[in-house]
This record gives structure tokens, C-alpha cells and sequence, in this order.
């Protein structure tokens, strides 16, 4: 076999293999679903609503709508709201984020926050940012229960499979761009031989179009076929459109939650009132894109440590890691 059809071939098995990958994960989740019985009915992660705070099933609507990030974010509302913490946004210490003395934390997740800001503070010198906090919390094993539950569920795939759907997403796109350079490698080299020799014209057109087929089925399994990083199960997207349209399914805790939590649980921060709360968390990673979430939390790898389904928290990334990205308002690293 010469060089073009051996590239080629090797193009046509790396799409069937991410196909197949994906149909997998899929058939995993159906699976799961199926042998989960009631979704509506999870193992206890966390204090209910009753007691305070973002709710069990709250908390599983922001991981399905933004993953472990915005379940973070929906729990720093809860808490910023009712006055367990503050998160400063004046110029000369925004981003920074103050635990109410007196004030316990209501839920397991947190516990986690209130644990990894007490951390973060004894390892460094000033109060924890807000940007490496959520990366850091955003791994603790009470926020990655809520993730495992769903995936026990059928709801989610599991950052196990979110991590491949990633690499192979990428592996894709490589493919299809290299794909287009090697059809117009062919067609140069093609038409020099073509001037000596005619017979190499249905060699150059069979690679050209082989090509472009490959580079149309990377397209297709890439967004048809494969999951995305931020994408939900059938029966989790299910779940999600139920709670935006009231639909709890007798769901007591997202029932009693207030508008405001549950709407930073679905939407992101973007539905905050105060508006320089909103800009500053916007601006430190907590938007309303799920699948932006999602990529904020794969590319804080480095700030959090090892991740995983039941990882915990790794080291502190410093105030410094704020600074690039929130500019003025998160940039500050003096102590308040």
C-alpha cells in the first residue's frame, strides 16, 4: 500500500474507533438508566434544603447544566446570599473571598469550600482568590460525589469518559485539518506526475476523495456521534428540562430552593442582580456556557491537581493565577 491510502486508512480507523467510543459511552449511560430505576430518587449527598443552602438536587442541576465548576459557583451564591461568606469586588482587594466568622457550613459541599479556603489561607500569605478557589474546590471529593451519583444514575457520563470524549475530540479536528493538507499535497504532486504520466489522474482523484469523505465523517462523529465534554445523557438533558420548566417531580429540595440558586444552578452567575459580583465571577471563569465551564475546569489541571472521579483537592495555584485572566478586579495579591 503506498503512502496516500496508508494515511488514509489510518484516518478511516481513527474516526471508527472515536465512533465507537462514543456509541459506547452512550450505551454505558442507557445501561445505567436502565438498572438505576428512578432517577428522581439519589442516595443523600448533602443536607437538604430545609437546612439552608443549595440542595441535593439543586447542586445535580449545576453539574448537569456546567459540571463540578458550577456546582461550585452555585454553592458560593448560596453562601454569599445567606451570609456565610463574602466575596470582595472594590479594586484594591476584588476576587477575594472572606468566611463569616460564626456561621457554619450547611452541606457537604460546603464543608468543602469552608476546608479548602481554610487551606488555601494556611498556605499562603493573603485571603484566598475566588478563581483558584472554585478550581480547587471544583475537585474536592464532595463536589465530585454529586458528578458520580448521576453517572451511577445514567445521568452523566463521568469525567472518566468526559476526559476520552476530550482527547478524541481533538484527535478529530487534528484529523480533518491534516485530512484538507493532504488533499492539497495530493492535487499539487498529483497534477506535476499527471503532466508525465495521464494514468496517475484516477490515483489522484480516488485519494482526493477518500480524503474529503474522511474529513466529512470526522465532522459528523465529531458532532452526531461522539458526546461533547459538556454534554448530558438523553435522561440527564431530560432532568434538566424538566427543573427549567417547574417540573421537579416531587423534588422537595429543588421545589423549596429559591429562583436565584437555581437559576445560577441552570443559567451560570449571568441571572446575578448584583452586578459587580456577576462581572467578577464572569470574568474568573463562572459563565453561563456549560461547555465552557467544563473546558475552564479540564484546563485548571495544573492549578487543582489530579482529578478523577473520587480525586481530591491537589495544591493552591496562588493569587497569581487570577490575576491574567480577571485583570484589575481579581489581579490584586495583597493581603486585605
Amino acid at each position: 500500500m503506498d503512502v496516500p491510502l496508508f494515511f488514509l486508512a489510518f484516518g478511516y480507523l481513527v474516526v471508527v474507533l472515536c465512533a465507537a467510543l462514543g456509541g459506547a459511552a452512550r450505551l454505558e449511560a442507557a445501561r445505567r438508566r436502565r438498572e438505576s430505576g428512578d432517577p428522581a430518587d439519589p442516595a443523600p449527598l448533602a443536607a437538604d434544603a430545609a437546612g439552608g443552602g443549595a440542595g441535593r438536587e439543586v447542586l445535580e442541576v449545576a453539574w448537569l447544566s456546567g459540571g463540578p465548576l458550577r456546582v461550585v459557583d452555585t454553592a458560593l451564591v448560596a453562601m454569599e446570599r445567606d451570609g456565610l461568606l463574602r466575596i470582595s469586588t472594590r479594586l484594591s482587594a476584588g476576587g477575594r473571598v472572606h468566611l463569616t466568622r460564626g456561621r457554619e457550613p450547611r452541606t457537604a459541599v460546603e464543608e468543602a469550600i469552608v476546608r479548602t479556603h481554610g487551606e488555601a489561607r494556611a498556605r499562603g500569605t493573603s485571603v484566598p482568590e475566588v478563581r483558584p478557589l472554585r478550581r480547587l474546590c471544583g475537585r474536592t471529593p464532595e463536589v465530585l460525589a454529586v458528578g458520580r451519583s448521576l453517572r451511577e444514575r445514567g445521568l452523566d457520563y463521568g469525567l472518566g469518559w468526559r476526559w476520552l470524549f476530550r482527547a478524541c475530540d481533538r484527535v478529530l479536528r487534528t484529523l480533518t485539518y491534516l485530512c484538507f493538507g493532504f488533499m492539497a499535497v495530493v492535487t499539487v504532486v498529483g497534477f506535476v506526475r499527471f503532466t508525465r504520466d495521464p494514468a496517475w489522474g484516477p490515483h489522484v482523484l480516488l485519494c482526493d476523495a477518500l480524503a474529503a469523505v474522511a474529513a466529512l465523517l470526522c465532522g459528523l462523529v465529531r458532532h452526531h456521534v461522539l458526546p461533547g465534554a459538556g454534554d448530558r445523557t438523553t435522561a440527564g438533558a431530560g432532568l434538566a428540562r424538566g427543573v427549567r420548566r417547574g417540573d421537579t417531580g416531587g423534588s422537595s429540595a429543588a421545589a423549596s430552593s429559591t429562583g436565584l440558586v437555581l437559576g445560577v444552578a441552570l443559567d451560570g452567575v449571568g441571572c446575578l442582580p448584583d452586578a459587580p459580583l456577576r462581572e467578577l465571577l464572569t470574568e474568573c471563569g463562572a459563565g453561563a456556557d456549560g461547555d465552557a465551564s467544563w473546558s475552564d475546569f479540564f484546563s485548571g489541571g495544573s492549578d487543582a491537581g489530579s482529578g478523577g472521579d473520587g480525586g481530591g483537592s491537589g495544591g493552591d495555584s496562588g493569587a497569581s493565577s487570577c490575576g491574567s485572566s480577571c485583570g484589575s478586579s481579581c489581579g490584586s495579591s495583597s493581603s486585605d
